[in-house]
């Protein structure tokens, strides 16, 4: 049998901050036997061969909305376009190295986005085969679009209702959840959307419901209040990004249990790095505009009860994988959410809403555990900087990290 002991002066148990230690966590064969209160003596020292000490012990993180296969650094614009067009096996060691990243950050669990290169099945196959993976990782396949729309590089085309339960079905063998592109994307010169939603009401109910007869939780590429509209009637169970929010949309989302995934970074990094799409002053007011309206309804959706989600869409321009997520918990707390409440929305909500293993730490579950070298209620930078993570055993990422 393996025994670990852990000691950490605070920890955040997946809902609730202890501080206040020492504590111990015993964990056997990979499973969490116990958490106690207490120094650890001298008996239990010599009882326990691996003994791992950390200032603060919390889940393993969540990355809830990212393209594993994308590499977000990338910033010259030519570069990424021929990208799209790179063979599978270069787009392959490519998603291995995005994986990589999440880890080195903390992260134990990865949503994927989709690709229609099937890159990301490809990663999920890897991750699921290997006994010794640290982290877990959730993908839909490819995603689904209306014809001739937004999302060529992630989803397959849609013409009428009939293929929409065709592809659906299609879909499912290699999907952990479905991913719609519910509309485009955001035209940051006016400040606006850029075409209306892709999809009718009644498609999006069809999509809905098919995926339910498929056991499929729905997420919804989804921004602009037309669209966001349309995606809480139909019931899609999440938002993602969500820009032009509004109060009456999120107390609806709060009636339904629909989660929302604000993914602050690549819009963010529009706003810091004007110079290389070349915005001007007047489009920088609106990025920075739009940003503030996310702010405020990011703190409104906590307020209510939504269920908000981390996610960073890494991958896209500007947001790098596993760097963008610990991001993305500075925005949260920025725009109002308290430290446990981001924390949670990065480590216990996500997994209970995907109906995942739970990363709590309560005598029981497996060991899920990220180690910091600080606490994060005392200041939040602690976050980016792991000394490791512990899943069936210890895996050190401080020269990783460092």
């Amino acid at each position: 049998m393996s025994t670990h002991l852990i000691t950490a002066d605070a920890y955040f148990d997946g809902i609730t901050h202890h501080a206040g230690g020492p504590y111990r966590i015993r964990v056997n064969d990979g499973q969490i036997e116990e958490v106690t209160k207490g120094a650890l003596d001298v008996e239990a020292s010599a009882d326990h061969a691996h003994v791992i000490h950390s200032a603060f012990v919390l889940p393993g993180l969540v990355e809830g909305h990212c393209h594993v296969f994308l590499d977000g650094g990338e910033l010259d614009f030519q570069t990424r376009k021929a990208y799209l067009k790179a063979p599978f096996d270069e787009m392959s060691s490519r998603a291995r190295l995005s994986v990589a990243q999440n880890v080195d950050s903390g992260i134990t669990l990865i949503r994927d986005a989709g690709d229609i290169h099937g890159v990301n099945t490809r990663m999920k196959e890897e991750i699921d085969a290997d006994p010794h993976s640290v982290v877990d990782m959730l993908s839909p396949g490819v995603a689904i679009r209306k014809i001739g729309r937004y999302g060529s590089f992630m989803a397959r085309e849609i013409t009428d209702l009939d293929g929409i339960v065709q592809t659906i079905r299609e879909i499912t063998p290699n999907a952990s959840q479905l991913k719609v592109l519910l509309t485009g994307i955001i035209d940051f010169e006016k400040g606006t959307m850029k075409g209306g939603p892709q999809f009718t009401l009644e498609e999006i109910r069809v999509i809905v419901e098919t995926a339910r007869e498929s056991g499929l939780l729905t997420y919804a590429h989804c921004s602009g209040e037309d669209g966001l509209r349309l995606a809480v009637e139909a019931g899609i169970d999440s938002i993602e990004h969500g820009f032009f929010m509004t109060r009456e949309i999120l107390q609806v989302m709060a009636e339904k249990g629909i989660a929302w995934v604000p993914t602050y970074s690549p819009v963010d990094f529009q706003l810091q790095r004007p110079e290389l799409a070349g915005w001007n002053a007047a489009t920088c007011d609106r990025l920075r505009a739009i940003l503030e309206n996310h702010n405020m309804h990011v703190a409104l959706a906590y307020g209510m009860g939504v269920s908000v989600v981390t996610g960073s869409d890494a991958g896209s321009y500007g947001a790098v994988h596993g760097q963008a997520l610990i991001d993305e918990l500075f925005y949260l707390h920025h725009a109002g959410g308290s430290v446990a409440d981001v924390l949670a929305s990065a480590t216990s909500l996500p997994r209970r809403l995907w109906g995942c293993p739970s990363a709590d730490i309560v005598a029981g579950n497996q060991a899920n555990l990220l180690l910091l070298e600080g606490s994060p209620f005392e200041d939040l930078n602690h976050v980016r900087r792991p000394l490791g993570i512990f899943r069936r055993t210890w895996h050190p990422l401080a020269e990783k990290a460092g």
